[in-house]
C-alpha cells in the first residue's frame, strides 16, 4: 500500500547516502524472491486502548524518515549491481479498518521492490482494542529491524500522548550507519590476520562440502488430511502457540539445569519433532538428512543506532534422522554448533560463498534452482523482543505502556522458501514464550501445520519437565 507524493522531509544527510549498494544477503533475498514464494514476513502487535489516528499517522510518517530503507526501491540498472534509491514519489501508508476487517493487498503477499517500498501497514481497531500489522520485505529489513521500527513508532506515539513526566525518549536513529551494513566481513578479516583467514577458508570449504553433500529431506506432507493440501495459505497466514508464564519460567530453568542455552533446547527439540513428524508421515529410512536453517544477527559496531535493515545470515545445522535422539550428547552437539563463534564463522562463510558464486557464470541458477531444498525447516529465535525496541517504556504487569496504549501481545514469523514447507518464529514477551509457524503454498495443509506446531509445543513441555 503506497501513495504518490514526493520525498520532502528526508534530510540532506539521508539523501547523501543514496544510491546505496546492496549487501550480499540483501542480494540473496532478492534472488530468492518469487511471486509464489515471496521473501516477506509480517509483525503483528495487539494493543489495548484506542489509537489516535491523526497522531499515529503523523508518527508513522516521521519515523519513516529515520528508516530510509523502508522508503527505498531497488534499481537494478546500475552498472556495478543493484542499489537502493530513495522512493521520491512513493511511500508506505496505513490501511485502516474496523476489527475483523480483512488484512490483504491487491498484489498478494509479494512486494516488488522495483515499484513498491518494502513496508506495508494495517491497523484494525474497535471496542477499546487495536491490532497493528506490518509486512516487510526481507531484503530491506530483518526481524530485529522490524521490531526496532515498531519500537520507534510506539515511542514517538507515546511521546505525544503521555502525561508530562512519563514520556519515553524516542530511540535515536543514525541513517549514516547504513553505510556500515556488511562491515562485519571486513572487520573480521582484519582481526583474523593471514593465518586466521587461511583457517577460516578451510573451515568454510569443509562446511560447504558438508552442505552440498548432505541433501536434506523436505518436511513430509501430512497424510491424514490430503484433501486440504489444495487449499492455499491465506494472506500472511500464521499459526501460533503461547506458553504460560509458569511454563516459560520452567523452560528457562531447564536450560540452566542442562547447562545449555534456551536456543540449544529449542533446536534440539525441533530436530526431534521433525524426525517424529517425518517418521509418522513417511516411514522409511532413518538415513534422511534433516537440516534446520537458523537465522542469526551478525552484529556490527553500528548496530546500536542503525535504522531498520537486514544484518542476518544463516547457521545451517544438519543431522541424520537416526542421530536425532533425546540424549545428552545430542544436546551437547547442538551447543557446540550453536556457539556464537561457530555461528559467526558459518554465517560469514555462507555470505562469502554466495558472493563467490555471483562471480561464476551459471553458478547462481545451479545453486538456487527451484528443485533444491536448502533446509527441511527454518527456526528463527528472536529472544526477548523488547530488547530490540531501544527505548525505556513504562511497564505495567510486564507489558509496555505507550501513552494511552498497552502492548498486550506481539509476534511474527519468517518467510518460507521453495521446498522448505514451514518456517517457525520464536520470541518472548511479557514473560511468555511464543511459537509461530508459516506454511509454504504447497506441502503441508493448515491442519497439518497446526499438528506439527502442537507436537513441537508438547515436546518442549514434556521433554523439559514443564508442568502442563
Amino acid at each position: 500500500m503506497t501513495e504518490r507524493g514526493d520525498s520532502r522531509g528526508f534530510s540532506p544527510s539521508v539523501a547523501a547516502i543514496f544510491p546505496l549498494p546492496l549487501t550480499a544477503f540483501e542480494r540473496y533475498m532478492l534472488l530468492d524472491d518469487s511471486p509464489g514464494y515471496p521473501m516477506v514476513f509480517a509483525l503483528s502487535a495487539r494493543l489495548s486502548g484506542e489509537i489516535d489516528r491523526r497522531i499515529f499517522e503523523s508518527c508513522f510518517d516521521e519515523v519513516l524518515l529515520r528508516h530510509p530503507l523502508l522508503c527505498a526501491l531497488v534499481d537494478r540498472s546500475a552498472r556495478r549491481g543493484p542499489v537502493w534509491v530513495l522512493a521520491e514519489k512513493l511511500k508506505p501508508i496505513i490501511d485502516w479498518g474496523p476489527v475483523g476487517a480483512a488484512v490483504a493487498s491487491p498484489n498478494g503477499e509479494a512486494i516488488d521492490l522495483g515499484t513498491e517500498a518494502g513496508l506495508r501497514a494495517w491497523v484494525r481497531q474497535g471496542n477499546g482494542a487495536a491490532e497493528v500489522t506490518l509486512q516487510f520485505h526481507h531484503a530491506c529489513c530483518d526481524g530485529g529491524g522490524s521490531l526496532r521500527f515498531l519500537g520507534h513508532l510506539l515511542a514517538e506515539y507515546a511521546a505525544r500522548t503521555s502525561p508530562a513526566g512519563q514520556k519515553p525518549s524516542p530511540w535515536p536513529a543514525n541513517p549514516a550507519s547504513l553505510l556500515e551494513r556488511g562491515r562485519f566481513m571486513a572487520d573480521a578479516a582484519a582481526i583474523e590476520g593471514k593465518a586466521g583467514r587461511i583457517k577460516t577458508a578451510w573451515s568454510g570449504l569443509r562446511d560447504a562440502a558438508r552442505w552440498l553433500g548432505r541433501r536434506p529431506a523436505s518436511l513430509c506432507p501430512d497424510v491424514s488430511s490430503p484433501a486440504n493440501h489444495a487449499a492455499p495459505a491465506l494472506f500472511l497466514e500464521t499459526h501460533r502457540h503461547v506458553f504460560e508464564e509458569s511454563e516459560t519460567k520452567m523452560f528457562l530453568q531447564a536450560a540452566s539445569r542442562q547447562r545449555a542455552t534456551v536456543n540449544d533446547l529449542l533446536l534440539r527439540d525441533f530436530f526431534l519433532t521433525v524426525r517424529q513428524w517425518n517418521a509418522e508421515q513417511s516411514p522409511g529410512s532413518a538415513d534422511r538428512w534433516i537440516r534446520i536453517a537458523a537465522p542469526f544477527k551478525l552484529k556490527t559496531a553500528a548496530d546500536a543506532d542503525m535504522p531498520a535493515a537486514n544484518g542476518v545470515s544463516y547457521n545451517f545445522l544438519t543431522r541424520r534422522e537416526s542421530e536425532c535422539v533425546d540424549h545428552p550428547e545430542f544436546l551437547r552437539g547442538m551447543s557446540r554448533e550453536n556457539d556464537p563463534a561457530t555461528r559467526f564463522r558459518r554465517g560469514r562463510s555462507f555470505l562469502r560463498g554466495f558472493g563467490l558464486m555471483e562471480r561464476i557464470p551459471g553458478a547462481i541458477p545451479l545453486f538456487m534452482g527451484q528443485h533444491r531444498c536448502f533446509a527441511t525447516a527454518v527456526l528463527s529465535n528472536l529472544g526477548d523482543v523488547g530488547r530490540f525496541f531501544g527505548t525505556l517504556f513504562p511497564i505495567e504487569s510486564g507489558k509496555i505502556v505507550a501513552g494511552n496504549l498497552v502492548l498486550e501481545d506481539i509476534y511474527g514469523a519468517p518467510p518460507v522458501r521453495r521446498n522448505t514447507h514451514a518456517a517457525f518464529g520464536i520470541g518472548t514477551y511479557g514473560g511468555r514464550l511464543w511459537i509461530t509457524v508459516r506454511r509454504a503454498p504447497s506441502g503441508l495443509s493448515a491442519d497439518g501445520v497446526r499438528r506439527l506446531l502442537g507436537m513441537y509445543a508438547d515436546r518442549l513441555l514434556g521433554g523439559n519437565q514443564m508442568p502442563r
